[in-house]
């Protein structure tokens, strides 16, 4: 299921202006911007000239070319053959320790293998990140379905179906917060949007998982369980999906879906995630 969102680039043309006076005076502004640049590149815009970063920054150029001249130097930038500037393999370093204190990914590869093959579709394990999902695994079946997402694509909460099952892990104070803050961030929330949220978190509840039909990619249908929260206080989602026209009616209500909740219960029963 590739569920790709303009997060990174959103974040990046709003700057430090979303930090409140008081909030910014507590921050380096230097780092922040430093880590904006990073969050300019995306799989859209894999290369950016020092002008383009200066535009979607809002910065001026001698600024961002020092920004970037630091960024070089570290080892999180590197110059392609036309002169633009393009992620580093070195970030990956910074990916690993993350990945590493995360072993109960490796206990659900089999399960999500198994769904994967019986289904033709993408699965996915997906993290609550802020205002976000974020994948931090994936397993699909390339010769059936080419388009495996990668570890680090993340996408909207209120859209998308692993971000349901994801609000769903918060008990209703902690929701009605979130809820909240997510609704103030994302523009292209609906009415509608926001009361099939609240349904797709209510089915969570009580069938252990939801659906969602091209709400937020037009043209993928995925359905997603709610895992639980590690050990460390991550909480945790499992989402399957596929192009919608490969979709048979009512398959992901009445068998992926109840399928996933299935493995979702057996991951709990193994201690991997705890679900209050």
């Amino acid at each position: 299921m590739i569920e790709h969102t303009d997060v990174q680039a959103t974040l990046c043309e709003q700057g430090t202006s979303k930090l409140g006076q008081t909030e910014a005076s507590t921050l380096s502004t230097t780092l922040i911007r430093g880590l904006e640049v990073l969050q300019c590149f995306t799989d859209k815009d894999a290369a950016l000239s020092n002008a383009e970063l200066a535009r979607r920054l809002d910065m001026n150029r001698p600024a961002v070319s020092r920004l970037c001249k630091t960024l070089l130097h570290v080892g999180y930038l590197r110059r392609d053959d036309n002169g633009t500037f393009r992620l580093a393999p070195n970030l990956l370093t910074l990916i690993y320790p993350l990945l590493a204190a995360m072993p109960w990914r490796h206990e659900a590869t089999d399960v999500m293998e198994e769904v994967a093959e019986l289904t033709g579709g993408s699965m996915t394990l997906s993290i609550m990140s802020d205002d976000k999902f974020v994948q931090i695994k994936t397993v699909g079946v390339k010769d059936q379905y080419p388009h495996v997402p990668e570890i680090g694509l993340n996408g909207p909460l209120l859209r998308s179906s692993t971000g349901r099952a994801l609000l769903s892990l918060l008990d209703e104070p902690e929701l009605n917060a979130k809820l909240q803050h997510l609704d103030g961030l994302d523009t292209e929330v609906s009415d509608e949007s926001r009361e099939l949220t609240r349904k797709g978190i209510a089915r969570c509840r009580s069938e252990g998982f939801c659906v969602s039909y091209g709400e937020w990619r037009s043209s993928i249908v995925a359905a997603a369980t709610p895992l639980g929260k590690t050990e460390d206080g991550l909480l945790v989602a499992m989402a399957c999906g596929m192009p919608s026209y490969r979709v048979v009616e009512d398959k992901f209500e009445t068998s992926i879906g109840p399928r996933l909740a299935h493995v979702a219960e057996a991951l709990r029963a193994k201690g991997l995630f705890k679900r209050d």
